[in-house]
C-alpha cells in the first residue's frame, strides 16, 4: 500500500488523477456486480422458499375448508383424518413456515387442544385462525393493508359480523 502511494506521489498530478479514477471506477464496478449478485442470490433463495410453502399453506386452506364446510358438503372428515393431517402438516410446518406463522399456527392449536378454553370462549379459535391466514398471506408478500378483524372469516363465515358485534357488546 505504501509503495503504491510513493509511487503515484512521484507522477505527474495529472497521470495520478487519472489513475485514481481509473481505479475508483473499477472499483464502483465491482462493487455494484457484487452487491447485485447478492441482491439475485437472496431474491432467488426467497423465490425458492416461497415455491415451497405455497403447497403447505394451500393444503392448511383446502384442508380447512373441508373441515368447515364438511356439513354442508357432505365431505366431513374423520377424526383420524384430522389427526394425520395436523401431524403431517404441523411437520412440513416447522420446517416451511415463517417465524410469524409458526407462531400464529402454535397459538391456534393451543386454543384447539385447550377444552376449557375452547368451551369458554369459541370463538377465539376462529379469530385465531383469521390470524394465521393473515400470517400466511404476509409470508406470501401480501401486506393485508386494510383488512381488520373478520374481513378474511367473512369469505366464509356468512354471519361473522354478527358474531363479532355480538363479542363487543
Amino acid at each position: 500500500m505504501r509503495a503504491t502511494v510513493r509511487v503515484l506521489e512521484s507522477l505527474d498530478s495529472g497521470i495520478a488523477v487519472a489513475i485514481i479514477a481509473a481505479a475508483a471506477t473499477v472499483f464502483v464496478s465491482v462493487l455494484s456486480i457484487v452487491i447485485g449478485k447478492v441482491y439475485e442470490s437472496r431474491a432467488l433463495i426467497q423465490k425458492e422458499h416461497r415455491e415451497k410453502k405455497i403447497p403447505v399453506y394451500e393444503d392448511l386452506i383446502k384442508f380447512m375448508f373441508r373441515v368447515l364446510m364438511g356439513t354442508k358438503t357432505g365431505d366431513i372428515p374423520s377424526e383420524k383424518e384430522m389427526i394425520e393431517f395436523m401431524s403431517g402438516f404441523t411437520q412440513r410446518m416447522m420446517v416451511w413456515g415463517s417465524d410469524d406463522v409458526l407462531y400464529a399456527w402454535v397459538q391456534w392449536r393451543r386454543v384447539l387442544t385447550n377444552e376449557a378454553d375452547l368451551k369458554a370462549n369459541p370463538m377465539k379459535l376462529i379469530l385465531l385462525y383469521e390470524k394465521l391466514i393473515l400470517a400466511i398471506r404476509r409470508d406470501l408478500g401480501h401486506n393485508n393493508k386494510g383488512l381488520k378483524t373478520g374481513d378474511v372469516l367473512a369469505l366464509f363465515v356468512n354471519d361473522i359480523d354478527q358474531h363479532l358485534t355480538t363479542k363487543g357488546s
